[in-house]
């Protein structure tokens, strides 16, 4: 387990412990009676505060499942492939030579796009639920941003954190791809290196 990838669970689980605590909090002082609640299924099943809180217990298990596997449960395939394109269609297909493919078969490999979306959505979900701490901050305070106000009625349920959601996974997918690709040619040569080195004490071996 790297380092850098457990601070990365950690934090992602911390922060958005940290919003959720926040969210129910704002929530009991705007809307003790829940009558203003905006979560989708309140408005199906009408729980109380009990089971809000039971469901965002469970969502935040949820969200530790995905960030674990985002972040550390992942295990990136070894390949010598420093292009790409060519990288993409080995940890999709097993063969740097199907990259045609991937524009419409399903791959193979279905870890790397798991991965993929487990971490995208474990980096976005804590700000877009921000967004939900920060409305509620406005309207507990009375502060008055028409432009904010605007945005978020323009939204369907004004779900403006689902938007927020949706819109920066897809955008940290790419973000992924960038950062595995960068990590797989530092893996690259690191392996030279270690070989070479492996090679020059054979040869000291045999000398001696």
């Amino acid at each position: 387990m790297k380092t850098n990838n457990k601070q990365g669970f950690i934090f992602s689980c911390f922060s958005y412990l940290v919003v959720t605590v926040l969210d129910l909090y704002f929530t009991f002082l705007g809307t003790p009676n829940l009558a203003l609640e905006g979560n989708p299924l309140y408005n199906v099943v009408f729980f109380d505060w009990s089971g809000l809180i039971i469901l965002n217990v469970i969502t935040f298990a949820i969200y530790v499942l995905i960030s674990y596997y985002g972040f550390i449960g992942y295990k990136r395939p070894v390949t010598k492939e420093t292009d790409l394109k060519r990288y993409l269609s080995y940890i999709s297909f097993g063969d740097p030579n199907k990259y045609v493919a991937m524009m419409w078969k399903a791959p193979k490999y279905w870890a790397p796009q798991i991965a993929c979306l487990c971490w995208s959505v474990a980096v976005i979900l804590p700000f877009a639920r921000l967004f939900i701490v920060i409305l509620w901050f406005f309207l507990i305070m009375r502060i008055d941003d028409t432009l904010f106000y605007t945005i978020v009625a323009s939204i369907p349920m004004g779900r403006i954190d689902v938007v927020i959601a949706i819109l920066g996974a897809w955008g940290l997918s790419f973000v992924w791809i960038a950062k595995e690709f960068k990590e797989n040619l530092k893996n690259i040569e690191h392996r030279k290196v270690t070989e070479a080195e492996h090679r020059t004490v054979l040869e000291d071996k045999k000398t001696t």
